[in-house]
């Protein structure tokens, strides 16, 4: 009897240590070394995905190895920077000690991560994307020569063909991302592959992707969110109505979806004031604002300032010329919740206010407005 008391004490112990690491309430841990002597290490979740205000854990290095710990509900997908020099590409970090080496040369690359999901799961999810991803880097490769080619000032047409070519890659990808799922529905990189892909939006084929993860996927916690985020998010996507958006104008008035019915087409831009691509589109969207206001054509802009930068926005208005309506979503809250995350970021709606497209270019809202500027 004495000695099942002492093995349940013994045994008890270690259960307790295991969920305390450094003097913290943890159930994983990482013990990662780099090819730098010192810095701080931080490793990012998706923040809406764990039940935490902490969407990051910072760790020093020493002598090339640093270690983070805490807690998490299940695996999650995670990425890593090292002060503004370094950031990987999305791994998955599960429950109870795994080890990383990280080469800060190999920026937006997945570090070395030794736990179950990246040893057992990993080398079979890259064979099955090794032909999207090889498209993915001639790609890359095309456009980096055009921009150098052209100044780094493309020409319309060229930028309609380049936005032509990455759609119907990111397509393949999608495709393949749902076949992958398919054979494999317990598969926790491929959960977070899609998580990450709603961070961009939402796409029709998500729904079928998401259909096809397990149960216990779809019943764990960042699960439930997902399927929250993809409801959402079903509403903002071309043939729906735009639904109600909760932001104000400077004078606190909230945006109605009556003023769509004012007019044949409006763009609904979201953007916020320290984003550089937002900023460069405003010249164009000035001229096309110029050539198609008066004839039927509108722009409505909705910023995701965090309160803070109130002023920046202000600023931003006045500065750039952006004499078409402005509205404020304070601190993003309501842009999240429909998973606008990615900027700057565009509708189309027509005067029912149905949206009709979605991230148009702004070269391709140009060749719209142009062959409808007789119904203008």
């Amino acid at each position: 009897m004495k000695k099942c008391s002492v093995l349940f004490l013994i045994l008890f112990w270690c259960l307790i240590n295991s969920f305390v690491i450094n003097g913290q309430n943890s159930n994983f841990k990482i013990d990662g070394t780099v090819n730098v002597d010192s810095g701080k290490i931080y490793l990012n979740f998706y923040p809406d995905y764990i039940p935490s205000e902490t969407n990051k854990i910072i760790a020093e290095i020493k002598n090339r190895r640093f270690s983070i710990s805490g807690y998490i509900p299940e695996s999650q997908g995670v990425f890593i920077t090292l002060d503004s020099s370094y950031v990987s590409s999305d791994f998955v970090v599960d429950k109870g000690v795994q080890t990383i080496f990280i080469n800060i040369d190999s920026v937006r690359k997945v570090p070395v991560v030794k736990n179950k999901t990246m040893l057992e799961e990993y080398p079979n999810y890259i064979t099955f994307y090794k032909e999207i991803n090889a498209k993915k880097d001639l790609f890359d490769q095309k456009i980096d020569s055009l921009y150098k080619l052209y100044n780094y000032d493309l020409p319309g047409s060229i930028r309609l063909i380049l936005d032509e070519e990455q759609k119907a890659i990111y397509n393949a990808s999608d495709s393949a991302l749902l076949k992958y799922t398919e054979r494999n529905p317990n598969s926790k990189i491929a959960f977070w592959d899609l998580v990450r892909l709603m961070n961009w939006g939402y796409e029709p084929i998500f729904d079928s992707i998401y259909n096809n993860f397990s149960e216990v996927l779809k019943n764990g916690y960042a699960g439930k969110i997902l399927d929250e985020k993809i409801q959402n998010s079903r509403q903002l996507f071309v043939g729906r109505m735009f639904p109600p958006f909760n932001c104000q104008n400077a004078s606190e008035e909230n945006l109605s979806s009556c003023i769509f019915l004012k007019n044949k087409f409006t763009l609904v831009d979201f953007w916020f004031s320290k984003c550089a691509p937002c900023l460069a589109q405003f010249s164009r969207m000035r001229n096309l604002y110029k050539q198609y206001s008066g004839s039927g054509f509108e722009i409505i802009g909705i910023s995701v300032d965090q309160i803070r930068d109130k002023k920046e926005w202000e600023d931003v208005i006045v500065k750039e010329k952006l004499v078409w309506k402005q509205y404020w979503d304070k601190d993003g809250t309501e842009s999240r919740r429909f998973s606008i995350n990615a900027f700057p970021c565009n509708f189309l709606i027509d005067n029912t206010g149905k949206i009709i497209d979605k991230n148009i270019s702004l070269e391709a809202l140009g060749e719209f407005l142009s062959s409808h500027s007789s119904s203008l």
